[in-house]
């Protein structure tokens, strides 16, 4: 996830360096240190109970089949489309999938967006969409200053810091109420594998079956909220010589990118017949209460379920790209590794992460890790493999091979007391494989696994290459970590 300090990290580096300083020394004096969250509520999930039904699962393979699976979802819709993301990148796959909803709309499907407003800057498209008859779009927590850009936004930001910290970071395509997409991936050439600059490793899944219910009532009580707001109520309709604005926004990038623009519509068409595995599946939610209090409903309702679906823990793989320790993590390792269980955790390594402020709060604790004799990979891929940069982004568990989580949720403070999340559950032995093998199936190339030296030092080691210093540097991350600002990242 982009958070606050992550995109003023991405806005700082358009930015000679000295200019970088000036910003990012604004952004601390307006956000000052972040707040520790509240102690969490005895009484949190003692009114709140699993509710398993079967289901039918598809692990997508890749970025590209991920958006052909929803180009392809949404011209099957009949009566309506859900859909709500933290981001919308503004580039040719943000636009194709923009196209077809609206071409989805035409042909009477009722379409139903919420979208987080922390890196929503075109205003303009989604005004013009939202003017379709068959189309709203709902903006989550919106800022009142709309102008500016970021220099507009962090002052809003410390003006209303409490309410601004919340942002929506779930991710959902739900139609007709038969099929869903869910997983880790937001909007955006990045997040499909198309990006010539940065993409994501990450998973999403196809979703058949009962549990779908749960996730459409958990829209409809976030669309319905007043955290959710009408976009025309936030910035007007379209003037009528403004109404054409996206379609020539959607033409100018198709004229621009025609070779991926072939790639789009051809992946569609060539996409395999997903292949489903059976499952026993329990939704996971936060609760809009959350908003108020920042207690951690979804990560103490997936905690629950955990300690009622296995008696004994002997096996646990957990994926995250960020891996905060003793912000949040420590005591829920050291007791799976007090009560015997094996724990791996595989995580973005600095070169493998899009925030430098999360790495720089990581690193510090890979020793101690280490010496909990947890077994710890680092997602950096060989850069000879490919022009692009790779992030890892991928949010997963496999517990006893048996079971499995997948949903928005990093293993963060962040994602328990700030943001809504959400996931699903799943036990079916077949599906857990799967999912350990998708983890682990760059082992040689892409991860890194990480060791103590006979002197206490830590070590990479991929393949036959070794290495004992860590990539980054040592003064960026303490400077970051000065900034005090583990809880809001």
């Amino acid at each position: 996830m982009h958070s606050i300090n992550q995109c003023v990290a991405n806005l700082v580096s358009n930015f000679w360096q000295i200019r970088s300083l000036v910003v990012l020394g604004l952004f601390c004096m307006l956000a000052g240190c972040s707040s520790a969250p509240p102690p969490i509520a005895e009484d949190l999930t003692s009114n709140w109970q699993p509710e398993t039904v079967p289901a039918q699962v598809y692990l997508i393979p890749n970025g590209k089949e991920a958006l052909a699976h929803r180009i392809a979802a949404v011209r099957n819709a009949k009566s309506y489309v859900l859909l709500e993301y933290f981001t919308w990148d503004h580039d040719l796959s943000g636009a194709y999938l923009y196209r077809e909803l609206r071409m989805a709309a035409d042909r009477g499907v009722k379409v139903k967006l919420v979208l987080d407003d922390l890196l929503e800057f075109n205003d303009m498209w989604l005004r013009t969409l939202a003017a379709h008859q068959n189309i709203e779009i709902r903006i989550f927590n919106p800022f009142e200053a709309r102008q500016l850009g970021w220099f507009s936004r962090m002052f809003d930001f410390q003006i209303h810091k409490n309410k601004r910290n919340h942002r929506l970071h779930e991710k959902l395509l739900l139609v007709d109420g038969d099929l869903m997409i869910t997983g880790g991936r937001n909007i955006g050439d990045s997040y499909f594998e198309y990006s010539k600059k940065a993409n994501f490793f990450d998973l999403d899944l196809l979703v058949k079956g009962a549990v779908l219910a749960a996730f459409e009532k958990n829209f409809n009580q976030l669309f319905q909220s007043g955290s959710a707001v009408d976009v025309q109520t936030l910035v007007g309709k379209p003037r009528a010589e403004e109404r054409d604005y996206f379609l020539a926004g959607f033409t100018k990038l198709a004229n621009k990118y025609p070779l991926q623009l072939a790639a789009i519509a051809g992946s569609v068409l060539t996409i395999a017949e997903p292949e489903y595995t059976s499952v026993e599946a329990t939704a996971l939610f936060d609760s809009l209460n959350k908003l108020e209090d920042k207690q951690p409903y979804h990560r103490e309702r997936l905690s629950k379920t955990i300690q009622q679906k296995h008696k004994q823990i002997g096996q646990l793989v957990i994926s995250t790209p960020y891996l905060l320790p003793k912000a949040v993590g420590e005591s829920d390792i050291q007791r799976f590794k007090q009560s015997g269980a094996e724990v791996t955790a595989i995580t973005a390594g600095k070169t493998g992460s899009d925030s430098a402020f999360v790495g720089a709060y990581y690193s510090p604790y890979r020793k101690q890790l280490l010496q909990q004799d947890v077994k710890l990979y680092e997602f950096a891929p060989d850069k000879e493999k490919g022009h692009a940069k790779h992030y890892y982004h991928v949010k997963a568990l496999v517990v006893n091979k048996q079971c499995s989580y997948v949903g928005s949720s990093n293993f963060d403070p962040r994602s328990d007391h700030l943001n809504l999340e959400f996931g699903l559950y799943l036990c079916g032995e077949g599906f857990a494989e799967q999912l350990e093998d998708y983890l682990f199936q760059d082992r040689d190339t892409h991860l890194w696994q990480l060791g103590l030296t006979e002197k206490g030092e830590t070590i990479w080691q991929q393949g036959k290459q070794q290495r004992i210093k860590a990539s980054g540097s040592k003064i960026s991350d303490a400077i970051y970590r000065s900034l005090g600002l583990v809880y809001d990242l």
